[in-house]
């Protein structure tokens, strides 16, 4: 390794910040869930709006130290509540046959659209702060 590079990652290492000490991780009794609002009923071609809350915890402090291995820790404790996430979540249907619009540059809302009439399943799957499924609503496209 040349003397230039073994120098620029030693000045990038110092720079560095250092690891908390402490960190939190989910305490003991901790739930997640997430839930998911949506109109029972829309029509084909529209634009259906989606909302979803989220909650977790509680969150225990913690030494670096302890944790167990591969775990990640997070410096802060997650919101316990979280009041718009839908641009947070992967959506799912069933049958396939959905669209789900990108998730906007600001606020956090989602849009789904339906090609063909039918009852269909939408739910959502969770991976921040930790893997959830929400419930699951049916919506009737006519």
């Amino acid at each position: 390794m040349s003397r230039r590079l073994l120098a620029a990652l030693l000045v990038v290492a110092a720079c560095s910040p250092p690891e908390p000490e402490f960190v939190y991780v989910p305490a003991e009794n901790y739930v997640i869930s997430v839930d998911i609002a949506v109109s029972g009923e829309a029509r084909v071609g529209d634009w259906v709006p989606l909302s979803a809350q989220r909650r977790s915890g509680p969150w225990k402090r913690v030494k670096r130290e302890a944790l167990p291995p591969g775990f990640v820790p997070f410096g802060k404790p997650p919101p316990e509540f979280e009041s718009e996430v839908a641009d947070n979540l992967h959506w799912m249907t069933e049958p396939a046959g959905a669209h789900f619009d990108l998730p906007p540059l600001e606020g956090h809302k989602r849009k789904v659209r339906f090609d063909k009439p039918g009852t269909y399943q939408v739910w959502a799957r969770n991976a921040y702060p930790t893997d959830a499924k929400s419930n699951v609503v049916t919506i009737q496209v006519r």
